[in-house]
């Protein structure tokens, strides 16, 4: 397990869901000792489970709590919800979703469809990072899941080396491309989050952690909290599907490793390009992004807890 540093904002835990049934609980992954990545002060960040079969559904939250609960909710995809979930974020009342997944996974994986939701927008920000046919050349990723099935996972290292995949490269190039290649889809969202009516607002991809977790840090960054913020909420999906990671990283092919997981190297890479391309986050979203700080200060009435 490795720690990353936090700065506190504020004391008290975190806002929870007020879903009457919802139990919250620490993770095991804060005393794991797994190579995998966690937040500091991880023991202080209640992990729920609302609803069922979602792993990495939570509410956007800061160590403050300053934003409101129960408005902006962070999720992996939505495909085949069980009865159960699909009465859960009914009762939450989700009024809009906003999905980042390609048309090509949405044609495969179609979200369920929430009586609640009178708007659904799709921000398709690339295919999925994690998916290894999409980020290495095809007759290599062809190769890999018959030898992932049988188990061979040291000739699975050995096919990537032999073709010179460097996976941790790959996976820091499309962080970059979140920062560079889809400033359309990044601005529509946060307009969407400049009205209010929009609100309870769910956003998602595949898994909830790579196009999810750039979003994620562009509202945090816009509501105005830090990176260091940023990196506690990014990571917190190491708690959420540390059952998942508990196989992939324990047991799964070491090549692989920067696939699985929340990677802090691989958020800095977006943030440290907009820094370098533009000098800073500010100048990101006012210049490229066409938010204005008018906007910005909407955004922040409609999420931002009132002193």
């Amino acid at each position: 397990m490795r720690t990353l540093p936090l700065l506190v904002m504020g004391a008290g835990t975190l806002s929870l869901l007020t879903l009457g049934h919802m139990a919250a609980a620490q993770s095991p992954a804060c005393q794991t000792s797994l190579d995998i990545d966690v937040p500091a002060e991880c023991e202080t960040i209640p992990v729920t489970h609302p609803v069922d079969g979602l792993g990495n559904f939570r509410q956007l939250t800061t160590s403050d709590n300053g934003i409101k609960p129960n408005l902006l909710f962070r999720s992996d995809q939505l495909d085949e919800l069980s009865e159960d979930a699909v009465s859960e974020l009914t009762a939450i009342g989700i009024e809009t979703i906003i999905d980042l997944r390609s048309h090509e996974e949405l044609e495969t994986h179609p979200n369920t469809r929430l009586d609640t939701v009178s708007f659904d927008v799709n921000l398709p920000i690339g295919s999925d990072p994690a998916d290894i046919a999409k980020i290495m050349p095809v007759e290599v990723a062809a190769q890999i899941r018959p030898l992932w099935f049988d188990g061979k996972f040291d000739e699975i290292d050995q096919l990537l080396d032999d073709h010179n995949v460097d996976l941790p490269q790959v996976r820091i190039d499309r962080y970059r491309d979140f920062a560079t290649k889809f400033a359309p889809q990044v601005s529509r969202f946060l307009h969407l989050l400049t009205d209010d009516q929009n609100f309870p607002l769910l956003f998602h991809c595949a898994g909830g952690k790579d196009r999810t977790g750039y979003l994620a840090a562009v509202t945090l960054l816009t509501l105005g909290y830090s990176e260091q913020d940023v990196m506690r909420d990014y990571l917190t999906t190491n708690l959420y599907t540390f059952d998942e990671l508990e196989q992939l990283v324990g047991k799964g092919p070491q090549s692989l490793q920067p696939a699985f997981g929340a990677h802090p190297e691989q958020i800095q890479a977006s943030l440290q390009t907009i820094t370098d391309k533009h000098g800073s986050f500010e100048a990101y979203r006012r210049d490229v992004l066409g938010i204005s700080d008018a906007e910005v200060q909407m955004i922040r009435q409609n999420l931002l807890i009132q002193n």
